[in-house]
């Protein structure tokens, strides 16, 4: 019996495989991502590399047409590694939401930098001479409004080199997006926080003068804000005073997700640790810890409701992004906390439960 409820496992396991791709798909599902501009289809290239072609205004209307996602060897690229550049152009729609806005943009092979309406972005892996490959990871950007133009035309200029074999932006999906959790929040604490690597247990403190600090957008990987290949301690701190509809409510503290380590101080008393998410079925064991939704309580004792309140946010990263990197990042009471368990764990995906079952034990 055992051995025929082995094979039966077996073959689960080996059928489920061939699904992969297709799982994949359902991702940004996962995330509750909503797209507000599609941004797949025809595209603009180039081989080549020049730093004018990141320029909003730059004429590239004898370039080529190439289709996005895909290689581009399948557009008559063939054999070709080396630099080239895509360019888009595009219009936002009526826009009213308060959520972070992202560009997701599928999987690139090998590095990347993209500019926005001509000012640098973001980018992932390292170009010659210190070559580092990013050819598995999604690309998954956040959007500062002031880069955009509501009223107007917008410009994306990928530039792209590749190693060996495929190459360009090979896998979607491409467009702008929205996080739907941010509906869930009461408030908002996403934003510009005060932010230094390092390690040291006074910076807690809600007293401690962190005036001479960086400032960095959260959520997002601070990789891509200065701080490339930081793997180690850094702290961040944020002030804000409890709004007066949620002065008696119950509330939790929401911090999205954190690779891979937090330490979360609420006017210097600990309120929580991811390592305390264990028991509420956040990670099925150690080194999932950066997958885990981050969902505190708050507790009464600690809240100041008539003034001011300092969160301290100790990080620790162990290897390639680091950070509070995914939303939503705010405060829920109780109910509303609720409704987002809800609406993740009754709509795990299959890849999902796959994992959860039969791969992390």
């Amino acid at each position: 019996m055992k051995k025929l409820v082995d094979i039966a496992i077996r073959s689960f396991i080996l059928g489920s495989i061939f699904l992969i791709p297709f799982l994949m798909s359902s991702e940004l599902k996962a995330e509750d991502l909503h797209k507000i501009v599609q941004l797949s289809g025809t595209w603009r290239f180039s081989i080549g590399d020049r730093s004018s072609w990141a320029g909003a205004n730059f004429n590239d209307s004898e370039w080529d047409e190439i289709q996005v996602p895909g290689q581009w060897e399948n557009y008559g690229y063939n054999d070709y590694n080396g630099y080239a550049w895509y360019r888009k152009r595009f219009k936002m729609p009526d826009y009213s939401y308060e959520s972070p806005i992202y560009l997701v943009i599928g999987r690139i092979d090998d590095t990347d930098e993209i500019y926005l309406n001509g000012k640098r972005l973001a980018g992932s892996g390292k170009f010659p001479p210190d070559y580092v490959t990013a050819y598995n990871l999604r690309r998954k950007y956040l959007v500062p409004r002031e880069y955009l133009n509501f009223n107007g035309v917008n410009t994306i200029a990928v530039r792209v080199y590749d190693s060996y074999r495929e190459g360009g932006i090979i896998n979607g999906p491409v467009g702008l997006y929205t996080d739907e959790d941010y509906a869930f929040l009461d408030y908002d604490l996403s934003g510009k926080w005060k932010f230094h690597l390092g390690d040291n247990k006074q910076w807690k403190t809600s007293n401690y003068n962190d005036e001479i600090w960086d400032q960095i957008s959260v959520p997002y990987e601070w990789e891509q804000q200065g701080y490339a290949n930081y793997d180690g301690y850094a702290w961040y701190r944020k002030d804000f005073t409890v709004p007066q509809n949620l002065r008696k409510e119950e509330l939790y503290l929401i911090l999205g997700k954190i690779d891979d380590y937090d330490y979360v101080y609420l006017n210097g008393e600990l309120i929580g640790s991811v390592f305390d998410l264990d028991k509420d079925g956040e990670y099925k064991r150690h080194g999932y810890e950066y997958n885990a939704r981050r969902i505190y309580r708050i507790p009464a004792k600690v809240l100041n409701t008539n003034g001011n309140n300092v969160l301290a946010i100790r990080v620790f990263d162990g290897q390639i992004r680091g950070g509070i990197y995914e939303g939503p990042i705010g405060l829920m009471t109780e109910e509303n906390v609720r409704l987002y368990k809800k609406r993740h764990y009754s709509n795990q995906n299959f890849w999902d439960f796959f994992i959860d079952q039969f791969i992390i034990d």
